[in-house]
């Protein structure tokens, strides 16, 4: 089932197939800023990732001491949702366990999405509740694409990714082929708030980064001024991925969680970077998708 929410600046779409935002639409622009699902590089719009964030080594993990099958980026994505509320500028979905999730991820859980609209900007809101009797592990994320350039005529070299304020911020070191952390980390942005894309930004693979500490990231192009900012407030990692090459769109991947590590011994409990949840709380997360156009544009540094 698809659910439409609009105002006089935005028109998005939700999916209650994986809770998938599918459509940010700029009505005072006349312009899409989310990804559009073209097979040839990605076909999604933007993914909902719970339990778990990036990559499960062997896609097993133990719990209290019993293996269990747990896919890439967790269930979440594959799973339909049930619509819990819908008015004019508000859409909330819900997940909780079944028999089928209970086989991959072994707790009692309820997962709510709220879209929302407010002026020239979409809201986001996840909050996760455990609603078991005992402590609840678990990673979550969000995986949205986006057009980049989203100016046809334009190249990725006139993009920028900005951020609020100055970051210092690491790439983690991924293992060839499996694509697992190491331990090994290399500098990705030192006290700067600007990251230029280029061509080939995406010729290593996805980029996992750590050590934010921004309220908003934004993809600015220094040619038009179009841009959209994406609120990462308390996402501590970023993972950046698109296609190689030639840069048709880039992923902007919010996340409270990791990929495993090379070496893992699969415990569940112990996994780096993982939330806990204690019985009867709830986990909050918001991110926001704000689409525009500078006025004056950037010239970059």
């Amino acid at each position: 089932m698809i659910y439409q929410l609009h105002n006089e600046s935005l028109s998005i779409r939700v999916s209650t197939a994986g809770a998938e935002l599918q459509s940010i639409y700029s009505r005072k622009l006349d312009r899409e800023y989310l990804w559009q699902a073209a097979p040839e590089a990605w076909g999604n719009h933007s993914l909902l990732l719970f339990p778990a964030t990036g990559r499960i080594s062997r896609s097993r993990v133990f719990v209290r001491g019993k293996e269990y099958p747990l896919p890439m980026h967790g269930f979440a994505k594959d799973m339909d949702f049930t619509l819990v509320k819908q008015t004019d500028q508000i859409l909330v979905l819900e997940l909780t366990d079944t028999e089928e999730t209970l086989r991959m991820f072994p707790y009692p859980f309820s997962l709510q999405v709220e879209f929302s609209l407010k002026g020239d900007t979409v809201f986001q809101r996840f909050s996760v509740r455990n609603t078991g009797p005992g402590d609840m592990f678990f990673s979550l994320g969000a995986h949205p694409g986006f057009y980049c350039p989203i100016v046809l005529g334009e190249s990725a070299g006139d993009y920028l990714l900005v951020f609020d304020r100055p970051q210092t911020v690491d790439k983690i070191i991924l293992e060839p082929h499996t694509r697992l952390c190491t331990t090994a980390r290399e500098p990705m942005l030192k006290d700067s708030s600007e990251l230029p894309l280029f061509e080939g930004f995406f010729n290593g693979g996805p980029i996992l980064s750590e050590g934010y500490d921004a309220d908003w990231i934004e993809i600015r192009s220094r040619k038009s001024g179009h841009r959209i900012r994406i609120g990462i407030k308390d996402f501590p990692y970023i993972t950046f991925w698109g296609v190689a090459h030639q840069m048709s769109l880039i992923c902007i991947e919010p996340w409270c969680g990791l990929s495993d590590f090379v070496g893992t011994d699969h415990i569940w409990e112990k996994k780096p970077a993982g939330n806990r949840l204690s019985p009867g709380t709830v986990f909050y997360r918001e991110l926001f998708f704000q689409p525009g156009r500078q006025t004056e544009v950037t010239t970059g540094r």
